[in-house]
Parts: structure tokens; sequence; C-alpha cells
């Protein structure tokens, strides 16, 4: 970094001595430019050797320069760094050739930059044709991510020092143009280069502190957040942990990064963790179904999508619009632009990228840069399905694909031209040609297809074609207001309906919160002493859904301190709220949240006596009475303890009591787990609430238990959705908790069916 900022080296890089070679401008000494070509500029020999920055073969790197066409942008940069995959053994390390090779002896002493931000033609780059041009080549195989001074044997003896490149290219050219003073920085990079964007974006910026450095990586994004803490997608998804690389790639993480997860800096090459540490304004463009995904699903590209393939990318989807929405949140000065489009990156340039609600990728990205406010700076496909970007006029490789359905809307487009897109004009068309588009290869059942085509690829609200690669099928995926679950609910107060299922979590396991929103969850269930970091998260994930603040249901719960039967609960809660009274503390609850009011805040638990739970009660009651509370409820109360609370002579009735409660696990009456207190509850208008509905505090297996696997047997349903049928079939309100999204998308899928009489018998005298 010394290097970078001033040229002059202070201990050397990576603790090793160095040398500076004496500074030359390279304005006197590189070939005259032609139009559109940038000039190469080798690193000096002594940053290769002490910077370590070397190509996979060993060989040094460089650079490609051009420079600003007019004075007026002297001080503008945009900076590129490629793209192109990377080596994951030994036998793949010794054949890689992406990006720009594995050495450098055979780059060219010039080469055209004539792509998007690069371009110097106005016309395809009308805001930054004419600036300064670096240009960075990818040789190093680790997503310019590794800091190796020595080859890796374990990887067939290459070098992984991508990173070492970037350091030792600030360094030259802080040598080459020492009067370069950079004002205006564009920092891009396109798949393997937009994780090196993600990964060195503050790093730039700290190079040229009087500058403006923002960051637009393309395909980089690679994974979404809320999938990335489980092996859904064949392990760990970070690239370099994915890739079982991280010992021999040893790649850079940002200390601002590395002190954001202490103890995991390996997520810090997941450009879906990394962005949170990033001090840098960042603008990403990434395809919302992008093709290098589909190795983890096991989906072959060249062949035909299965339904279990098209209803994971669906997914996928929307994971990635929900940690777009998390990046993009009004806290942040970030920016996105994603199509709904099967693709990598081939479609995410200037010109080639498809239209979002008649904006284009190009002036979204403007008036993010510029701060100009005339375009969304925060744009993503919202039409729901695999896939149907391009909802404003533009279309999405890939789609369609097969013979058959290219001959199909080719003739619609000569028969309709010039009205794609415009709804019930191009259906009119559309009617009226139906004979001549079925004698070219559209029967009735490719009438989806042509639907979607005067659907502009999607808007419209007509159904989204799934062409299947490879095939001559065409499947409708239903609309997304059919794809997400219907979840009943239960009117617990006058006006208060809470869903029938909500999921919860605690601190040692947390929920995957946001997925359980995508997936079509609304009810959110934690607890003040789950955690402060617990409410953050279900807080963060209810700001980060884009969804209306009426349509969600949010339960917590305030604890009831000293406690008979949760003494250990009570120690730790002490040292941080002893003093506070129960009202502060729901205060303090709500603010954790990130709400103004709660739907359900229910007392936790009983006091160790009596008195003192009727005076943390009457601290509810007020908390409702003062709107901050929808409703509020007790918890672990079994129906003595519900009568003595009612005795005390209460403003506010209890809305909701929450007990363990399950197949197998429903004769415990000490803190409510019994058939008795069910009974009391219905007696008393009180909403009965189960938490660990699947038997985890029964004493059975209930999700292997004979009994339980023959009725799911019988309705081809799971161990867990018959476990959850039962709770709520008896108008229960269940509590799950999980942080697999398919175990989630399960128990949403839980309503899908009834259990007979005889069933629920049966289940209820295990």
């Amino acid at each position: 970094a010394d290097i970078a900022r001033t040229g002059t080296c202070a201990g050397g890089l990576f603790g090793h001595p160095c040398t500076v070679a004496s500074s030359r401008d390279i304005r006197g000494t590189q070939p005259e430019q032609s139009m559109g070509h940038a000039s190469l500029i080798r690193l000096d020999a002594d940053l290769v050797t002490s910077a370590g920055a070397r190509c996979l073969d060993g060989s040094g790197g460089g650079f490609y320069w051009r420079a600003a066409s007019s004075a007026q942008n002297g001080t503008k940069l945009v900076v590129f760094l490629q793209g192109g995959g990377e080596c994951r053994s030994a036998t793949e390390c010794a054949v890689w050739d992406g990006g720009a090779g594995r050495g450098s002896a055979g780059w060219p002493k010039t080469k055209r930059l004539g792509e998007d931000e690069l371009s110097d033609d106005s016309s395809v780059n009308p805001h930054f044709h004419d600036w300064n041009k670096l240009f960075v080549p990818y040789c190093s195989a680790d997503m310019h991510s590794g800091t190796r001074l020595t080859p890796s044997h374990a990887l067939g003896g290459g070098y992984f020092a991508g990173h070492n490149l970037i350091n030792a290219t600030l360094a030259q050219l802080r040598r080459s143009l020492p009067a370069l003073a950079p004002s205006l920085v564009l920092l891009s990079g396109s798949s393997a280069g937009g994780i090196g964007v993600l990964l060195h974006a503050d790093y730039f910026a700290a190079a040229w502190p009087a500058a403006t450095v923002k960051a637009a990586p393309a395909a980089g994004f690679f994974y979404p957040a809320v999938s990335s803490e489980r092996d859904f997608i064949n392990g760990d998804a970070t690239p370099a942990r994915r890739l079982g690389l991280a010992a021999e790639w040893a790649p850079y993480v940002s200390p601002r990064c590395a002190a954001l997860y202490p103890g995991e800096a390996s997520k810090c090459t997941d450009a879906a963790f990394a962005w949170r540490a990033l001090a840098t304004p960042l603008f990403v463009r990434e395809n919302q179904y992008d093709t290098a995904k589909l190795a983890n699903c096991g989906c072959d590209a060249s062949a035909a999508l299965t339904a279990n393939d098209t209803s994971y990318l669906r997914q996928w989807g929307r994971w990635v619009r929900g940690t777009l929405r998390d990046l993009g949140s009004e806290a942040t000065p970030h920016g996105y632009f994603a199509p709904s489009c099967l693709s990598h990156a081939a479609n995410l340039g200037w010109s080639a990228a498809p239209l979002i609600r008649g904006v284009s990728m190009l002036d979204s990205l403007a008036a993010w840069f510029f701060e100009t406010g005339g375009a969304p700076a925060r744009l993503a496909d919202d039409c729901g399905e695999l896939p149907c970007g391009g909802g404003g006029g533009g279309s999405c490789p890939h789609l369609p694909q097969d013979p058959l359905s290219r001959a199909c809307v080719g003739r619609l487009a000569e028969l309709c031209h010039g009205l794609r897109g415009r709804g019930d004009a191009c259906d009119a068309c559309l009617e009226s040609h139906v004979h001549d588009l079925e004698a070219h290869g559209c029967p009735s059942r490719g009438r989806p297809l042509l639907r979607w085509y005067c659907g502009g690829g999607g808007a419209g609200g007509h159904h989204v074609c799934d062409v299947r690669i490879g095939t001559n099928d065409v499947a409708l995926l239903p609309p997304p207001s059919e794809a997400l679950p219907r979840i009943p609910t239960v009117t617990i107060a006058p006006g208060v309906e809470m869903p029938l299922i909500n999921l919860g979590g605690v601190h040692s396991h947390p929920s995957n919160y946001s997925a359980w929103l995508q997936l079509g969850g609304r009810g959110l269930d934690t607890a003040m002493m789950y955690g402060d970091d617990v409410q953050v998260q279900v807080g963060d994930a209810v700001a980060a859904s884009g969804l209306p603040r009426e349509e969600l249901f949010l339960t917590s719960k305030v604890p009831c301190c000293p406690a008979e039967s949760f003494t250990s609960w009570c120690v730790w809660y002490d040292k941080e709220y002893k003093d506070l009274d129960a009202y502060t503390r729901s205060e303090i609850d709500a603010r954790l949240l990130g709400v103004a009011r709660v739907d359900l805040l229910l007392l936790h638990w009983p006091c160790a006596t009596m008195e003192e739970t009727v005076a943390t009660y009457r601290s509810l009651e007020r908390f409702a009475l003062d709107g901050k509370a929808s409703a509020i409820g007790i918890s672990n109360f079994n129906a003595s303890a519900i009568d003595a609370l009612f005795a005390a002579g209460l403003t506010v009735p209890p809305a909701v009591n929450q007990v363990g409660f399950s197949i197998g696990g429903h004769s415990e009456s000490r803190l409510g787990r019994d058939l008795d207190t069910l009974r009391k509850c219905r007696e008393k208008g009180i909403a009965f609430s189960a938490y660990s509905p699947l038997g985890g505090l029964s004493g059975v297996d209930v999700l292997h238990h004979p009994r339980v696997l023959k009725v799911a047997a019988a309705h081809n349903r799971s161990a867990a959705q018959v476990a959850l049928r039962w709770v709520t079939q008896q108008g229960v309100v269940a509590v799950s908790a999980s942080s697999n999204p398919a175990h989630l998308a399960s128990d949403l899928g839980s309503f899908s069916f009834n259990l007979t009489g005889a069933e629920m018998k049966a289940l209820a005298e295990i």
C-alpha cells in the first residue's frame, strides 16, 4: 500500500525487503495510441520479485493503459479487472488458459479496448468514453485474490498472486505516471473480475484517497447470502472455501471485512457477505439466474432442465432478489441491476443488457454513479419466474433456444413486427394469425411462449414460459402469486390475524428468516432471551424483505425474572436488564427489531411468584394500550397459572399462550404442555400456540416413528409435514425453526393436505 500511494517502499511488501526502480513517465515511452487501443506496461522486475506480482506460470504481470482523449477528463479513470474463471485442481491448473492466459509472455504490445465501459465510442459509452482506461489482465486463476509469494505444489506449481498483481499495478502506476491524481474512478470487472472488484474496492479507494471511487462489478455476486450458511448448494458457498482453495490461494481479505467476520474471514471471499464491509459505493450487475450456478444444482446447461432444476433455480432467484434488496436498502449507497435472465455475463454489457421496467442498465448505472436521479438505481425484474427478464422490451439470452421455439417466435416477430411487449395489441395480432403460427410449429401448447413474447418477455401479467434448453418442450410456470403458499390465519384479538405457522429460532440456532419471507412465510417469532443478535437478524430480514409491514406478523417475548423454571436464562438476562422494568425492556426489544409496533408480545414464562408475574403482565398491558403491541399474551403457562393470572383481574386478557406441544409431547403439565392447558385456553378464549411442534421436547423420535411414517407415506408427504399438520389441524399455531431453505419450504407446504380423523387419533396416541 505504501508503494501504491507514494512509489516508495517502507519496509517491503509482505515483510520482504524491496528496492524501487527510478520512475519513468510512460507518456514519453509508449507507442502512439491508435483509436481504441491501449499500451502494455509491464511491471518492473523488482515488483515482480519482491511483491510477488506473477502470473500463474511465474512470469511477471502488467497492465494496459490508454490516456484520456481530452484534458478535461485527465483525472477521470475507468479501471477494469478481466475475468476468466479459476482453476481448482492440479489437473485444471495445468491447462487453465482463461482471461489473459497463464502467463504474460505472449501479451501483445497494444490491445483494443472496444467493449462497454472501455469503449471510446460515445454512442456505445456516452459517459466514460474519453476517460483514462486501465485494463488489468487476468492471469492468476484465483479471482484476483491470491497473495502467494511461492508456487503451490498442491495445485501443480502455479502461483496464485492476483492480489499481488493489483498491488504492484498501483505501484507501477505511481512510478510511471507520477502526475496522475484521479478525482473520479469507476472500478469495474466481469465474472472473476467482478469478484476481484468486490475484494479490492476499498483497496483502490485507499490508494487514491482524494478520489471518489465507485465499483460496478458484473456477474461477480454469484451467491445469495441466504443460501450461503448451509449445505443446500453442495457445501459452503464462499468461492474460496467452496473450491477448497483458501489455503492454496491465500486470498486477500480486507482488514475491515476480517473485523466484521471474526474467525470467519473466508466469508470475505463471498461477495454476498463481503459487500457489508465495503465503504466504497457498489453497483451490482447480476443475472438472477446465473449459469455459473448450474453446477451447484447438478443442472446441465446442455441438456433439458428437469422439474427439480427449475424449482431450484426459481428459488435461487428469490434469494438473489432478497439479497439485493438487502444490499440496496435506503441505509446504503449501493445500487443494482438484476435481469431475470438465465445467463452469466454475456448480457450485462452496456448495450446487451435487457430493459427492466423500461430502463436500461446503462441509464440506471449512470444515475447511480453521477447521482443524477434520472433513473432508478435499484432495479430487479420482479416477474418471479425462470427466466423472464426484459420486462420493458429487452430479451434474455437462452430464451428461446430450441428450433421449434425459435421458429415460433421468429414467425410471430415477422407477422407482428413492432408489437412486442404491447399487450393487447400484440395479443390481437397473435390471434389473427393463429393458423399461420400453427403451421410454423406453434400448436396450442406453444401459445404460452407467444404470450410471453406479447408480454415483452415477462411483463403484461401473462404466464412466463420456461423453455427447457435443448428440447422442444414449453412448460408453463405459475405466476408468482400462485407460486407462494397461502398460509391460514387465526383471529387472536379483534382485528388481529396471526399466521397458523410462524418461524422461530434461538441464539444457538437462528433460523433463515429472509428465506422464510421469500418462500411465502409471513410470521416471525423471536424473544429478548434469544439474544440481541437474533433480534437484529429478524429485524434486518423484515427490512430487507421489501414486504409491506402490515403483511408481516412479528411475535416477541420479554422474560419474567426471577423465575422458577428458567433461572439460568434469568442469570444471563439480569446482567443486562436487571434494573429495567418490563415496559422499558419491551421498548428496547422493539428498537432491536427495528419496528414501532410488534404484533404480539408475550410474557415468556411465569415469574417465581404470581405477584411478580401479575406486576410484569401489567407492564405488557400498558405497552398494548399505548399502541406498541397489537396483542399481548403468555408463554409456558399451565392451566392453574392461567386461572391465577385471570383471578388478579386483567385489563387486556392474553391473546395467545405459547407452549411446547407436539405428537408425543402433550402430557407434561408443569409448563402447560398438556391437553388440560389446551382446554383451559379454549375456555378462556386464548389461542394455543406450539413451539417444538416436531417433537423435540417430547422424548419421542417423531420424525422416524413408524406410525408417523405410515401416515406420511399415505399422503406422499414428509414426516415433518405430518407432525406440523397434526398441530395446525387442531387450530393450534405452530412455531417451527430451521435454517435449511428446503425444510422451510416443506413447512410452508404442510397445509396442502388434511389428516383423517382416524389418523389424528392414531397420532395423538403416540
